[in-house]
């Protein structure tokens, strides 16, 4: 844990004689409570900012109703900014007839102790609570919020218009769902994109083909725009956090990479209030087999390796190329889904 930062914090009565005297003069911050939390470690992965940090963070803070301080430590700045319009749901930084930050999020590792003196609350929880070790879920022991009560979060902090997918009629051809086909250009990468695109257009989807932006902001608000989301098992699928109630996530599962899929994105879109839906790539749709002979220990036995082994075999070596017959069913299904 060389990446979390130890912090100091007395306990001290108001009244007691030696309360110090606290950070801008004043003998404590004016919000109710403050948090303190970390976004070292992973917070620089996208999927993990989610799952271990965000998560958690909106079932520590958001009982307190924005009347919250936030302090962040062993975050990067370009880190922690990408993330600041979400921040600013939790914390009432602004409100539309304020002009300044009331209660702004705090970088406690750059701020420090102002004129050195300690920073004072009348409440504060250290660290996040909520973590249940699953992934992009919430421990219902510590906590009544569930990912769907986070999802609502998201749409509320950013502000997105739609709260559920499209609901189709049978016999209204007006109303076209919207597919969007995540693309990757480094790892796990769909090499017949053009293929599956065709072949949704043709099933009756309106495609959009690309990667998302680094804009949070941006990237939830054109998420937020689709009925389905598809792509092959990474971080972008992150963003399923954004789409609207009932809406369709379907994961293409790289050869072998059955359970760490099903765990990062299977179970949570169903808590998500999402309808979930895989597609798993056989031996001869795997780049693999241009790699390793057919009697190799790579397909015969994948669970022999170690996660320091598998990951760079099965994640970041693997290419995929989508037996499109085999697929369409699953596109088919989808726009069942959305007439239910």
């Amino acid at each position: 844990m060389g990446q979390i930062r130890e912090w100091s914090v007395k306990m001290v009565a108001e009244n007691h004689q030696n309360l110090p005297r606290c950070s801008g003069g004043d003998q404590i911050h004016d919000a109710p409570a403050g948090v303190l939390f970390s976004a070292g470690a992973y917070f620089g992965n996208y999927f993990h900012a989610f799952t271990d940090v965000l998560v958690a963070l909106f079932v520590t803070a958001h009982p307190f109703n924005r009347e919250v301080v936030l302090l962040v430590t062993d975050g990067k700045p370009v880190h922690v900014d990408k993330f600041k319009t979400l921040f600013n749901g939790l914390s009432r930084n602004m409100t539309p007839m304020e002009f300044e930050f009331r209660y702004p999020t705090i970088d406690i590792d750059k701020a420090g102790r102002p004129a050195g003196n300690p920073r004072c609350f009348s409440r504060l929880t250290i660290g996040l609570k909520g973590r249940d070790g699953k992934e992009l879920s919430i421990n219902s022991e510590q906590s009544e919020y569930t990912m769907a009560d986070f999802k609502r979060f998201l749409r509320s902090a950013y502000s997105l218009k739609r709260t559920t997918a499209v609901k189709l009629q049978t016999g209204d051809n007006t109303l076209i769902p919207r597919l969007l086909i995540i693309s990757r250009e480094k790892t796990r990468i769909v090499t017949n994109v053009g293929e599956i695109e065709n072949l949704a257009r043709e099933i009756g989807y309106r495609v959009t083909v690309g990667e998302l932006d680094d804009d949070v902001s941006k990237t939830a608000e054109f998420t937020n725009g689709f009925d389905v989301m598809m792509g092959v098992h990474g971080a972008g699928l992150t963003n399923m956090v954004f789409l609207p109630e009932d809406a369709v996530v379907i994961q293409v599962v790289p050869f072998a990479a059955d359970w760490v899929s099903g765990a990062y994105f299977g179970e949570p879109a169903e808590k998500m209030g999402l309808r979930y839906l895989e597609y798993k790539i056989g031996r001869e749709e795997s780049s693999l087999m241009r790699q390793y002979p057919p009697d190799d220990v790579v397909f015969t036995d994948p669970a022999s390796f170690r996660w320091e082994e598998f990951s760079p075999i099965y994640l970041q070596n693997q290419n995929v190329t989508v037996d499109v017959t085999r697929f369409k069913p699953l596109l088919v299904k989808g726009l069942e889904l959305l007439h239910e």
